[in-house]
């Protein structure tokens, strides 16, 4: 009986859980390592050091079933992607032709495309971790993402944005204008008609079908475009595809706009500026990159550039934070996570 009481006592006071369970393994750049969170929690549970000097870990892109995940790093020597395998527990280090822009998962999740400075898309197979094709352009490739329709759309520096064959690098769309210089990132609408990219400075919204730029937005929050505005940096559409999420640089707070009006509807505020937007499968939470107050004070375009470079390189950045919300209400979940300096681009993953 006491034995009983004393059962239903601890159940009764056991914090509730604050989010689904999985694991948020989340880059922490300037620190050259990767946090594991623990979403049922909201604790880190590890850190996973990258082996070499100066790796600069950013972007993280996962396997379909969560069981891989391909760490793009953005130190310039030796150019390398680290690969974590969660069932062995190893991490390897690939070395690839130059230092990747990012890390993107091809839509059936066999192959991993890593835009490159080197005037190259390199495809890494995710049953070998080896690089099978280079696709190369006569521009420098920021983003490389698959669309719904399983084609490659590549984002440029110079701002422009074409579509080609995945497997043979052939020209299918021709660039256009994407709203703004160096589209690093960008998100389709649910119905995959209209394509959101994030370039310096603003969105720019692109009719798929007719594959034209449509309308660009700003990233102020008044809506009103100006010089000095912020630049989008990663985009994310809301689980129920009603909403995109967009981070900045060169301000703080969380850009949320309707998909359907194309306004911003909300700020969600952050201490600094912010690196990815990320949700759990069963989009019940979401998780904020914020760098924290040491990026605060890096504004507008300028801002947004020498922030990005004192990223990467300097690593001069004070700790960061992962803040969890409700994307449902877009109100935070119990305190932010505290992180080493510089959280990158994370990757959700489910227990294994």
């Amino acid at each position: 009986m006491g034995l009983c009481l004393a059962a239903g006592l601890a159940q009764a006071q056991a914090p509730a859980p604050v989010g689904p369970p999985g694991r948020l393994y989340l880059p922490e750049v300037a620190n050259n390592t990767i946090a594991v969170i623990d979403t049922a929690t909201a604790k880190i549970t590890e850190r996973i050091p990258v082996t070499f000097p100066a790796a600069r870990p950013a972007v993280m892109a996962a396997t379909l079933d969560g069981s891989k995940i391909y760490v793009d790093n953005f130190g310039l020597v030796p150019a390398t992607i680290s690969v974590i395998d969660r069932k062995s527990g190893g991490v390897k280090t690939v070395p690839v032709e130059s230092t990747p822009l990012g890390a993107f998962t091809s839509l059936d999740g066999s192959e991993i495309y890593l835009p490159e400075v080197g005037f190259v898309v390199e495809v890494v197979s995710t049953k070998t971790d080896a690089v099978v094709r280079r696709l190369r352009f006569p521009d420098i490739p920021v983003s490389s993402i698959s669309g719904p329709d399983g084609k490659l759309y590549v984002g440029f520096q110079s701002g422009l944005l074409g579509v080609y064959d995945p497997l043979t690098g052939a020209e299918i769309k021709r660039p256009i204008w994407s709203g703004g210089l160096g589209p690093f990132w960008f998100s389709f609408t649910a119905d995959g008609r209209k394509l959101y990219v994030d370039t310096v400075n603003q969105i720019g919204v692109i009719d798929v079908a007719n594959w034209m730029l449509t309308k660009t937005l700003s990233t102020h929050t008044s809506g009103v475009y100006r010089p000095s505005d912020p630049g989008a940096f990663v985009s994310t559409l809301s689980p129920d595809g009603t909403k995109l999420y967009v981070t900045v640089f060169g301000d703080t707070g969380l850009r949320v706009l309707d998909v359907a009006t194309d306004k911003i509807i909300k700020v969600i505020p952050t201490t600094g500026s912010t690196t990815s937007v990320m949700f759990s499968a069963d989009g019940t939470r979401g998780y904020i990159s914020d760098l924290g107050p040491s990026s605060a004070k890096f504004k507008g375009p300028l801002g947004e550039v020498v922030l990005f470079g004192n990223l990467v390189t300097l690593g001069l950045l004070g700790s960061g934070q992962v803040i969890v919300f409700d994307p449902k209400t877009d109100q935070t979940v119990g305190a932010p996570i505290p992180t080493e300096a510089g959280p990158g681009v994370p990757a959700w993953v489910p227990l294994l």
